[in-house]
């Protein structure tokens, strides 16, 4: 299992369709975005339906690895398809608190597979200006 696509974004309206923060920079008071493609995940097999099961955790911490905030299953995402899928899609946010101190964080997203019982950590640096 592993990203296909993992960026910060403005704003996400849909599959491949959102405006992207190369830098990762967002003000206080504003809300933040991932943006994230995911391949090779279990896929399991119901009622001649495919299915995948994926859960995202989120946490940021210091770049010390002191945790500010963790929360389990941010995104429960369970889909159906007629054919295996290769990849899927999907976003989360997070609302930057506007007391939130200015400096870099690192955001850890855990995504965990229940199909396949895997799991997938990616940590990627954002900053509070």
């Amino acid at each position: 299992m592993h990203f296909t696509v993992a960026e910060w974004a403005y704003e996400v309206w849909g599959e491949g369709d959102y405006d992207p923060n190369p830098t990762g920079e967002f003000a206080r008071g504003e809300r933040g975005y991932a943006y994230l493609e995911i391949a090779d995940f279990g896929i399991g097999e119901r009622d001649q339906l495919f299915f995948l099961q994926l859960d995202v955790d989120v946490a940021l911490e210091t770049k010390n690895g002191l945790r500010l905030f963790y929360e389990k299953d941010v995104l429960e995402l369970e889909e159906y398809y007629l054919e295996p899928p290769e990849s899927t899609w999907f976003y989360i946010y997070v609302d930057i608190p506007w007391w939130a101190p200015r400096g870099s964080y690192v955001t850890v997203i855990t995504v965990r597979d229940g199909v396949a019982e895997l799991s997938l950590e990616e940590k990627r640096e954002i900053t509070v200006r």
